[in-house]
């Protein structure tokens, strides 16, 4: 779990989304819940997590109860253990499923293939994503929000079978896309 739950550029995250309300109402009650929030990049689906995570937050909702992840490559990685995800609290947000998809999109030009070691390492954190978002899917008496960019992409990224329990268990809610920013580096 994170020290800092919400990371500053979400600090004053929002949402007005009905499902957003009805996930919180739900885990305030103490009931499991489940999102699973999809939506192309720069979608808002990171943004309604943590939006959706300072209304619990603001109700009171005890701050040690909830834990947040990145699937990402570097987020669970080396410190991944199975309890994490078996044992941990109630309320878990798995963010960044598909981001071994995302992260080509838009790439127009053939890429280097990486140094054995880096692909290891990669696989390895693959690995740790789809056994997360596994025993996720799977733990009962829990509430979670994962985020991906697509149906597709999960089944890519998570495998067909992890995927389709993933969006068999969760209420999906689909961001449309908007404008992406002007990022200059």
């Amino acid at each position: 779990m994170t020290r800092d739950l919400i990371p500053p550029r979400f600090a004053d995250a929002e949402s007005d989304l009905p499902q957003v309300e009805q996930w919180c109402a739900s885990v305030l009650q103490g009931e499991s819940a489940r999102m699973l929030l999809l939506g192309p990049i720069f979608s808002g689906k990171t943004h309604t997590a943590f939006a959706a995570l300072r209304r619990l937050l603001s109700f009171g909702y005890p701050r040690h109860r909830i834990a947040v992840y990145s699937a990402s490559v570097g987020g669970l990685g080396e410190n991944y253990e199975t309890e994490m995800i078996d044992a941990g609290p109630r309320v878990i947000f798995l963010d960044n499923l598909t981001d071994p998809v995302d992260n080509h999109v838009g790439v127009k030009v053939e890429l280097e293939v990486d140094e054995p070691l880096t692909q290891a390492a990669l696989a390895l954190s693959r690995a740790v994503a789809v056994d997360a978002a596994d025993r996720l899917a799977s733990r009962a008496n829990t509430s979670w929000i994962c985020c991906g960019s697509g149906r597709d992409a999960l089944r890519t990224c998570l495998g067909k079978d992890v995927a389709e329990k993933l969006l068999a268990v969760a209420d999906v809610v689909e961001l449309p896309e908007r404008p992406r920013p002007d990022v200059r580096w």
